[in-house]
């Protein structure tokens, strides 16, 4: 319930920032903004509302329509509540990649530990202390994602109906872990999850979804290895 909690918060937190950011473009309404920009204004209200997630790439395009000048910044503003100035300060500009996530078939993830990384990355932005990413494997989701892409998300795991047409990193109840779209099924706590050139996955249960935050592509990956534990005796 905390992490639920948690995410409701941030969620409400960056559609206030958005309307604010809305308003400061002289935008009087969210039907206005979304008229002039050719959004969808059932998601942009959504958005508004905190009742949607608001992705990286949707805060990059809400910055640029805003702003042209400041479009990164405002996006960054947006998702994050701070300034660049800020983030570079107060957050990280790495992540752990903690696991490999499937836009194809199953991976084995039974010898994953989220505690332990398989490696860290630098990233060309700062990120939030809860972040973690996955290394994607397969093709099922291109020309969305590649191969190696490096996908960033949440640690702890939100409400699937939040992610309910939009892309998702998600692990079914059998423990596999996959990068798909989530989609609603007629019977209530499962769920079809859909790849751009696959077949659907039908009726699947979740234990475990989070909104992909932002994408490092495979060519700016940068890894470096993470810290060595040492296992306490038995």
């Amino acid at each position: 319930m905390r992490s639920m909690d948690a995410d409701d918060k941030r969620r409400a937190e960056q559609g206030k920032r958005l309307a604010d950011e809305r308003r400061a473009a002289g935008y009087r309404s969210a039907r206005e903004a979304a008229l002039k920009h050719g959004w969808p204004e059932s998601t942009y209200r959504a958005h508004e509302k905190g009742t949607r997630t608001i992705g990286q790439d949707d805060a990059e395009r809400y910055g640029r329509a805003f702003s042209p000048p400041r479009g990164r910044q405002i996006a960054r503003q947006i998702l994050f509540g701070t300034t660049i100035e800020q983030l570079a300060d107060d957050l990280p500009e790495e992540v752990p990649v903690v696991g490999k996530i499937g836009a194809g078939g199953s991976i084995e993830t039974s010898d994953e530990q989220l505690i332990d990384p398989l490696y860290v990355i630098k990233t060309p932005f700062a990120v939030p202390r809860d972040a973690i990413a996955f290394e994607v494997v397969g093709e099922s989701m291109w020309p969305r994602y590649d191969a190696g892409d490096v996908i960033i998300c949440y640690r702890h795991s939100i409400d699937p109906e939040a992610m309910v047409g939009w892309e998702a990193a998600v692990m079914t109840s059998d423990g596999n872990r996959y990068l798909k779209r989530v989609l609603r099924t007629p019977e209530p706590g499962r769920y079809d999850l859909e790849s751009h050139n696959a077949p659907p996955m039908r009726a699947m249960r979740l234990s475990w979804v989070s909104a992909v935050s932002a994408v490092v592509r495979a060519s700016e990956v940068h890894r470096r290895k993470a810290p060595v534990r040492l296992k306490r005796s038995a």
